[in-house]
């Protein structure tokens, strides 16, 4: 028997048991409590013979045929789920939620809607709120689908039970307003907002006025839709599109192997999300950022006379243009982070939705959808929905082997379904039979030129022996691109250019080639079957010779804790070097970091190791490129560990433990750095332990481990004296900034001195400057602002010859701290959004820090004392984070007395109190300070428990 409840109780009983039918029918097969349903249907103050009167009306619902039963504990409506029209209802709904195929999820939603007959007897409430959102999603689908003019009339009715539902009222101006009914819907936004000023007292969100002015701009009216047709067989992907749908805009990364749907799920999500992002639904095929960007200036009504030339330019053309605007923007196939950089809206209220095969890393805030083969049911659905599913139910074992063979590859799964459409005379068994056959399966899989083994083949026969063996060593060189500095060690010029006539090669910028990634494989089969295993790596070993050659030319003298530790085997540096090097390691980078894994994957662990260093001292320790720093060590770690060679995997562990220091992960990085000196110490590698003792120096240091700080750089300094003048510079550096917070300022004087002395003998001109700064900061420190000034000074004129941004960052902020203690307030303020904006600009964290908290004294200087507490506030837990004691009391310290200039006494004592108490657990210079300034504003000593 059916029980209905959305609306009047069917079948009909009189109402006292229409109320428990209910109530048992909203919890169907559960058993309710006596007490719970004396509670619902009578209230707080049941009458005394509740109970008895319960069983009259269970006895009466049990006459009229109801599968009501009694339990030890209650009652039970003993009925399956779907003869209940509420379960019915919540099943269609979730139902549409996993279905891709926007029409069937429409009906879907539709069916459930047509479920209710009326207001429900109990719950009411509760059961109206999941009526409003199944009819706000079924809204969404009728909008996403073109039924706007159809879609008026029932909206409207919706509107007229549901007043106070502000998305509703703004899918009926959408709609309304795409009918070509401007003003009415206009007219709705002015009854919405007396609704609402009339029944809550509330303005409409900031949502349904931007509709309102939108459709009064008439914007809405000419969507900008460039994106592809989406798939009407899409499949699958449930959990992917959910979290893309769920999303409010930002930037979600697809990522993936070639044919495993990638695009198709971004373009499917953005027809879907349309509705959310009126003002533009963009697609690009990305090729170049320039180019790029002029595609989506002009897709936004960019006229053409207002796009620059450069890249830089255009790029910041597109942010204010979409600027306060909402854009779904696809950009489809990217290959490096570079080419995404200039594309992303500045606008939060943008989304953009990256495909790439490639785990690119260095793109900040991205969220990630890494997509794998299908399901086999869902490889399955995906052929039912291009073959039809009588097709595919006359032989189901067939289409799920089928599935099987495809690898449950999207891309493949639609070719063998697509050769079966154009065939209806084929059964599905036929097919299978001809994937079967492994060495013919890629022949099966022809889709257009994609997958075209035999065509492959028969070209690559074609070709003469040495343009073959060119073929196979693309292939087996494993690159996303060679360009001229690689090959032209490798190949002939003229051969590439008949690969380039074969169509096997293509022709990307100047003298710089790449290989579809399908044709890549099949070449690379053929290297592994026709040439032997040490021809194969001597095209590695080459390789990696051809980039050493070329970057090694390219290194600087670096002011690292970890110097190179490495020769480069007697390479000759090549004479040829970039006339732009920043851009040429930008476009280069992803190539030189495959090129170490290449390399560590095959065993040349050596060589991995020699490039991973240099690149270290040419690009990634002086532009802070992390991810590929980390990505080109950890790969040659792996390939030292299998070849058993101790003193690589020190030097490797040593150079990872610098860049956990550079990133700020400080208790990562001493681990590093131990480890490695454990490993030299074993060696007897007297140099090698020094670094490591270096490292380990400057961690404990900024860790405010001071004991264990000087102990090792007085160790390194011993072992490096008179051997290493850049190594022993390092560390009298380290010694005299320790010497410096501890307050022993003759000390720190006469170590930095000495320091910067050893770095001049050493053509440091970065250690020069360091270490004049450090001086400048001794005199700072003890109020001698002029001397402190002309060393600073001169350090920051050292530094911007030296071309290090990020150290000239540092000289900047220690300057800004003098003029400000001058009250030279706006040189000051230059010099900090000078040393902020270069501080992000590397993602310096803790530079970024230390110049926020500078900003912060510069407000309190400047009297803006409410500004000045809200930047130090904020700063709290970032030290925290970095775990930086000995800053978070200076500006604990400094916070206080931003406390006590706006009166607040309470807030100026916490702050000072656990000051005081970091200051005397660091045993720094500052100890005393705190104390003089509780004394300043009257306020009590700190207890001695403390």
């Amino acid at each position: 028997m059916e029980v209905r409840i959305l609306g009047p109780v069917e079948p009909p009983v009189p109402p006292k048991p229409a109320q428990i039918l209910a109530v048992l029918a909203v919890e169907c097969g559960k058993v309710v409590p006596v007490e719970r349903l004396i509670d619902l249907i009578w209230g707080e103050e049941p009458p005394p013979q509740a109970r008895k009167s319960l069983q009259v009306h269970i006895s009466s619902l049990r006459r009229a045929g109801l599968p009501v039963e009694h339990r030890a504990a209650g009652y039970v409506l003993n009925a399956e789920p779907g003869d209940v029209d509420l379960h019915a209802f919540r099943g269609l709904v979730a139902s549409a939620a996993d279905e891709a195929d926007l029409k069937v999820r429409a009906d879907t939603l539709d069916r459930a809607l047509q479920l209710w007959r009326g207001t429900p007897v109990v719950f009411a409430q509760t059961l109206d709120v999941q009526r409003l959102a199944a009819a706000e999603a079924w809204v969404d689908a009728e909008l996403a689908l073109g039924r706007h003019a159809e879609l008026v009339d029932r909206l409207g009715a919706f509107v007229a039970e549901y007043p106070l539902a502000e998305r509703l009222r703004g899918q009926l101006m959408t709609a309304l307003a795409r009918a070509g009914r401007r003003a009415d819907a206009m007219r709705v936004f002015r009854e919405t907002r007396k609704v609402l000023v009339d029944e809550l007292g509330v303005e409409p969100g900031e949502q349904l006025q931007q509709l309102y002015r939108d459709v009064l701009e008439g914007s809405r009216d000419s969507r900008r839709n460039y994106l592809p047709r989406d798939a009407g067989d899409f499949t699958g992907r449930d959990r992917e599109l959910g979290r893309l749908l769920d999303s409010d805009g930002g930037v979600w990364w697809v990522e993936g192997p070639a044919g495993v749907g990638k695009s198709a799920l971004a373009v499917h999500a953005a027809h879907r999300l349309a509705d959310r992002y009126p003002d533009g639904q963009l697609f690009v095929d990305l090729h170049s950022p320039s180019g790029a960007l002029d595609a989506l200036l002009r897709a936004m009504d960019v006229p053409s006379e207002r796009i620059p030339e450069s890249a830089e330019e255009r790029a910041a053309l597109w942010r204010a243009t979409v600027s306060g605007r909402r854009v779904v923007i696809v950009l489809d196939g990217v290959t490096s982070v570079s080419q995404v950089r200039p594309l992303l809206p500045g606008s939060p209220g943008c989304l953009t939705l990256i495909t790439s095969r490639s785990r690119l890393c260095g793109l900040e805030g991205v969220r990630r959808i890494p997509l794998d083969v299908l399901s086999s049911d869902e490889a399955v659905t995906l052929l039912k929905r291009i073959l039809g599913d009588d097709r595919v139910a006359a032989e189901p074992d067939q289409a799920q082997e089928v599935a099987r063979l495809c690898g449950y590859l999207p891309l493949a799964v639609r070719i063998t379904g697509a050769r079966l459409a154009g065939r209806a005379h084929w059964p599905v068994s036929k097919l299978v039979r001809r994937l079967s056959d492994e060495r013919s399966r890629l022949d099966e899989l022809v889709a257009d030129d994609l997958a075209v083994r035999a065509g492959l083949e028969l070209t690559y026969r074609a070709l003469d022996e040495n343009v073959r063996r060119a073929y196979r060593i693309f292939g087996f060189l494993g690159l996303p691109e060679v360009p001229s500095f690689l090959w032209a060690h490798l190949l002939d010029e003229d051969v590439l250019d008949q690969l380039v006539d074969a169509r096997l090669l293509d022709v990307i910028g100047s003298a710089r080639y790449r290989m579809h990634e399908l044709v890549r494989l099949h070449a690379r089969e053929l290297a592994e079957a026709e040439d032997a295993r040490q021809e194969r790596e001597d095209v590695v070993r080459r390789a990696v010779v051809a980039a050493l050659s070329t970057v090694d030319g390219l290194t600087e003298q670096l002011f690292l804790a970890v110097p190179r530790m490495q020769d480069t085997l007697g390479v000759v540096t090549s004479a040829a070097r970039p006339t732009d090097k920043d851009a040429w390691f930008a476009r280069e980078e992803p190539l030189l970091t495959r090129l170490v894994e290449r390399a560590a994957e095959l065993g040349l662990a050596e060589m991995a190791s020699q490039l991973a260093e240099v690149l270290v001292f040419a690009w990634f320790g002086l532009r802070n490129r992390y991810e590929a720093w980390e990505r080109t060590h950890t790969a040659a770690l792996e390939s030292v560990w299998r070849a058993g060679d101790l003193r690589l995997e020190a030097v490797l562990r040593c150079s990872l433990g610098q860049m956990h220091y550079k990133r700020d992960n400080l208790v990562e990085a001493r681990s590093w750095f131990e480890t490695a000196q454990t490993l030299f110490v074993n060696l007897g590698d007297v140099r090698g332990e020094a670094v490591a003792m270096n490292g380990i120096g400057m961690v404990c240091r900024d860790l405010g481990q001071y004991p264990c700080a000087l102990e090792a750089l007085e160790r390194a300094r011993d072992l490096l004296e008179g051997t290493d003048p850049e190594g022993e510079a390092h560390a009298l550096y380290g010694l005299g900034s320790i010497r410096r917070e501890l307050g022993d300022d003759e000390g720190a004087f006469g170590t930095l001195r000495l320091a910067e002395a050893v770095y001049r003998q050493a053509s440091s001109r970065r250690g020069e400057a360091l270490a004049a700064r450090g001086i400048g900061l001794v005199h700072r420190a003890r109020g001698e602002l002029d001397l402190a000034e002309d060393h600073i000074r001169r350090a920051h004129e050292m530094v911007e010859g030296t071309g290090d941004e990020l150290l000239g960052c540092y000289t900047a902020q220690a300057w800004a701290k003098v003029l400000l203690r001058k009250g030279l307030l706006d040189p000051a303020e230059e010099l900090i959004q000078q040393a902020l904006d270069g501080c992000r600009d590397v993602g310096d964290r803790f530079g970024e820090a230390l110049v926020r908290r500078t900003l912060g004294e510069w407000r309190l200087a400047a009297g803006d004392h409410a500004g000045a507490r809200i930047v130090l506030t904020d700063l709290l837990p970032v030290w925290n984070d970095l775990s930086l004691p000995l800053w978070r009391a200076r500006t604990l310290r400094d916070l206080g007395a931003v406390h006590a200039r706006l009166g607040d006494v309470a807030g100026a004592d916490r702050s000072w109190d656990e000051a005081a108490v970091l200051f005397a657990r660091l045993g720094t210079r500052e100890q005393g300070e705190v104390h003089q300034w509780r004394s300043q504003w009257g306020l009590a000593p700190l207890r001695v428990s403390r």
